[in-house]
């Protein structure tokens, strides 16, 4: 599809990353109309009010209606439940693609429930936060990103898709559903593991004396439960093995410890020194 003639897009969970989305494109393209669905009255009202949508509706065949494109920015798991849904009323050609933390049980879903004429591209903005809700949009979140596209680059659909990334900012970067689940499992589904179980692990009444070094690390701990439960339950295969390789180096350094060893307490952590200065 050339980017110029696309109309009409459809947000399917108006948070966050959707409410950016629509700010974000509506930036790049004043003229395209951006419609979102809202699952429930209390959903409705809070997006009506913040004005982020040319349109709202709580009927999904009305949201499907003469879309050209469909963004489903939902966790994994109702990314999954609303291919089934939205297959009811795909009639015609359009072009899906989701924003999901995890790929390749959605691109197994995708291809055994969205009908043939149905593109489906795979996608993963890695930006985001640990804030949740449209209240929270912001245009410029995708600006100066990355975004992994996890379809073949060679379809006509796809390179539309990595247009419309490029064109609010984002570099592209295409891998497959199973190399993409295997290198986030480590830069940031472990991670947000980390993190969860620091800040339970920190005893109530010394939680108030936290310094920086603690809020630094559990910052992502405010991230969405229901969102992240998704990801570690559709990644598990990686995420236990990277919790497995990590759990080995907590008990190195513990060891090292109880043996007085300093020389190469040192060394871990020179490693980790020079190895953060390569983090961007």
């Amino acid at each position: 599809m050339d980017i110029k003639k696309i109309k009409t897009i459809g947000i399917l969970g108006v948070g966050f990353m959707g409410g950016s989305l629509a700010l974000a494109l509506k930036e790049m393209n004043p003229s395209l109309h951006i419609r979102g669905y809202a699952r429930s009255k209390k959903s409705y009202d809070k997006l009506s009010k913040l004005k982020i949508l040319d349109s709202l509706t709580s009927s999904l065949k009305e949201f499907i209606r003469d879309l050209d494109i469909v963004v489903l920015a939902l966790p994994v798991g109702e990314i999954i439940n609303f291919f089934k849904k939205i297959s009811l009323f795909l009639d015609k050609k359009i072009i899906i693609c989701d924003l999901g933390s995890s790929k390749k049980l959605i691109e197994i879903a995708a291809n055994r429930y969205l009908p043939k004429k149905v593109s489906f591209v795979g996608c993963h903005p890695l930006c985001g936060g640990e804030k949740s809700g449209a209240e929270f949009s912001c245009p410029d979140l995708y600006r100066g990103s990355f975004c992994v596209i996890t379809s073949s680059p060679r379809k006509k659909d796809v390179q539309t898709i990595k247009l419309i990334w490029e064109n609010l900012g984002a570099q592209v970067l295409f891998f497959s559903p199973d190399s993409h689940d295997r290198i986030l499992s480590a830069i940031s589904h472990l991670p947000h593991i980390i993190s969860f179980s620091l800040t339970n692990y920190i005893p109530n009444q010394h939680s108030k004396l936290g310094l920086g070094s603690l809020r630094d690390l559990t910052r992502i701990s405010e991230s969405s439960a229901s969102v992240w439960a998704d990801i570690f339950l559709s990644n598990k295969v990686n995420i236990l093995n990277d919790l497995d390789k990590f759990i080995k180096v907590l008990m190195q350094f513990s060891l090292l410890i109880k043996q007085n060893k300093k020389d190469q307490i040192l060394d871990l952590i020179t490693s980790a020194n020079k190895k953060k200065r390569k983090i961007t």
